[in-house]
């Protein structure tokens, strides 16, 4: 399986509570009902950044471009990501409903689970690192440093700190998959890989840069691997939206999937052509 995560911001003058409710509700029920998306998408995750973080709290600082969100969607292989973007239902329920701005930073990723305490699933709050390369590292080298960096972490911090902590390593992946959607405007391949680390609260997430012997020794073995230009942190809360892999977590199956149910005989009315003379009224018959 692979994934892609796409960090974005609101449009310009649009409030983040109002940008938070287009994406949080009607973007959720969009794709909820939509059967291209939701039948791709194994899994698929919200992350909403935190009001109130400073770059003193972190690592490394918050993106100038002041990303609003991070999506990350889980698929079965290269091939499932551009099925929406060949289907009919996809730009005409979902495409039309832009509420964001067109900057988007997206990677096509693998993953690794390197630590997940007894019984976490998902929740609380995230930092994110989107990593980049140092010069002159190939991406095998990156990983293998990246890795060790990561076991080094789990060592060193206090226990109980890190709840779980995920490595995301790039694939290659052609731009052309979004053309002619909203990502296409993404800087695809820009990072190196993602760091997805879980804590209880804000507090806990600022402990690894406010105690200094602990910061100290963690951007030293950042700084074998990491690019500090273009390297940076979100500090988000997790909601997932669906879950079709994880055991014990298994999402009910979207309603327009399955036959019988209002959703699906809405859906099979089509997306456009309503108020034209002799459009089939027999769908429900």
């Amino acid at each position: 399986m692979l994934k892609f995560m796409l960090a974005a911001q609101r449009q310009p003058g649009v409030t983040r509570e109002r940008y938070f409710y287009e994406w949080g509700i009607i973007h959720v029920a969009l794709l909820l009902s939509t059967p291209s998306s939701i039948s791709s998408f194994r899994r698929y995750v919200q992350h909403y950044s935190i009001d109130g973080i400073r770059d003193d709290m972190l690592i490394y600082p918050l993106s100038p471009m002041d990303w609003d969100n991070m999506a990350d969607h889980v698929v079965d292989d290269y091939e499932a990501i551009g099925v929406p973007f060949r289907s009919d239902d996809y730009p005409n329920r979902m495409q039309p409903h832009k509420f964001g701005s067109d900057d988007f930073a997206v990677e096509l990723l693998e993953w690794e689970t390197l630590f997940e305490e007894e019984g976490f699933y998902a929740g609380g709050v995230k930092l994110i690192h989107w990593l980049r390369k140092k010069p002159g590292l190939s991406a095998g080298e990156f990983n293998a440093r990246w890795r060790d960096h990561a076991h080094r972490m789990l060592e060193i911090v206090p226990k109980g700190l890190v709840r779980k902590l995920v490595l995301d390593t790039s694939v290659p992946m052609d731009p052309v998959v979004f053309k002619g959607t909203l990502f296409e405007f993404g800087h695809v391949g820009h990072y190196a890989g993602i760091e997805e680390i879980w804590f209880d609260t804000v507090e806990d997430v600022a402990r690894l840069r406010q105690d200094s012997e602990l910061y100290k020794t963690l951007r030293a073995g950042y700084d074998s691997f990491v690019a500090e230009e273009d390297t940076f942190s979100m500090v988000t809360t997790e909601r997932v939206i669906c879950d079709y892999i994880t055991p014990g977590h298994i999402s009910p199956a979207p309603a327009v999937l399955v036959p019988g149910t209002l959703e699906h005989m809405v859906d099979k009315h089509g997306y456009k052509g309503w108020n034209i003379p002799g459009w089939d009224e027999g769908l429900y018959g």
